[in-house]
């Protein structure tokens, strides 16, 4: 008899996740193709991402996050904030989390019905700005390679945002020389008076996404690194729109925007390379 494994689609601003309850460790967090066939968009749940959780009380919960390709990535930011609102619906306790990612620690919060915020515990690190020169061209104003958990390069365009190729451009410098082995997230942004705009390529999802966490903390850090935004600062992704801002008590970054709840359901389990997506409820 086959098992059935239980799910919740979320997503913050457009970037979507399957989020599973991994407290009875059903999963070691070795199966990456199975992960992989579960976020396909046409062949199963479709997701940027699937996360394990599992908690073994209700302040605190160890998260495992992978990428639409199955393979484990370090940290996620939206996945990281439809972590903490997936803890909080299952407890219903506490409105205050830590949680930990890659031996990474963090916090996170639920301000209200769903806006969810967390904080990073480390600064990002901005990485070798001099030695892009030979790698970004003369088309973009500004540049920056920024560490927020996972690597993003933040490229500022002079050209209207809308214009600009991500798939094709985002490609190419996710797997540039420069960033071998690993890679790189790509961000292209414009700032204004309102913000900050930015499209993202990520690495993992090998596409456009709507939205990207780490990335909107990246392109803050990177915008007060030219002096041309402050902090609190709106970041507009495709998705809708996440603020990052300091922490007046620890100088740490903190994230914060919506998380929304797409549905419920469960898959049949017989092998790791057949299963079954069976739809229960939506809202």
């Amino acid at each position: 008899m086959s098992r059935r494994i239980h799910f919740t689609k979320m997503h913050g601003t457009g970037n979507d996740f399957i989020l599973i309850d991994n407290r009875s460790h059903f999963f070691t967090g070795e199966e990456h193709e199975l992960f992989r066939k579960l976020c396909h968009r046409r062949f199963g749940i479709g997701a940027d991402g699937l996360m394990l959780i599992d908690f073994s009380s209700p302040e605190f919960f160890e998260l495992k996050y992978f990428n639409a390709d199955g393979k484990p990535a370090e940290m996620c930011g939206n996945g990281a904030r439809c972590a903490v609102y997936f803890v909080y619906l299952l407890s219903q306790q506490n409105h205050q989390f830590e949680f930990k990612v890659c031996g990474q620690k963090y916090r996170g919060e639920v301000k209200n019905k769903d806006w969810v915020k967390i904080y990073w515990n480390f600064n990002p690190i901005i990485q070798n700005i001099d030695e892009l020169e030979n790698v970004v061209s003369h088309e973009f104003a500004h540049y920056a390679f920024i560490n927020s958990g996972v690597p993003h390069l933040i490229l500022e365009t002079k050209k209207p945002i809308d214009q600009i190729d991500v798939v094709k451009m985002g490609k190419y410098f996710r797997y540039h020389p420069y960033f071998l082995p690993q890679g790189t997230n790509v961000n292209f942004i414009s700032i204004n008076q309102n913000g900050v705009q930015v499209r993202t390529y990520e690495r993992g999802v090998e596409g456009e996404t709507l939205s990207c966490g780490t990335g909107a903390l990246a392109v803050a850090c990177a915008g007060v690194l030219w002096d041309k935004i402050q902090l609190p600062v709106k970041v507009f992704t495709r998705g809708g729109m996440l603020r990052v801002g300091k922490d007046n008590s620890t100088g740490k970054l903190w994230l914060e925007g919506p998380v929304k709840t797409v549905f419920y359901g469960f898959f049949e389990q017989q092998y790791f390379d057949e299963f079954k997506i069976k739809i229960l409820e939506t809202e």
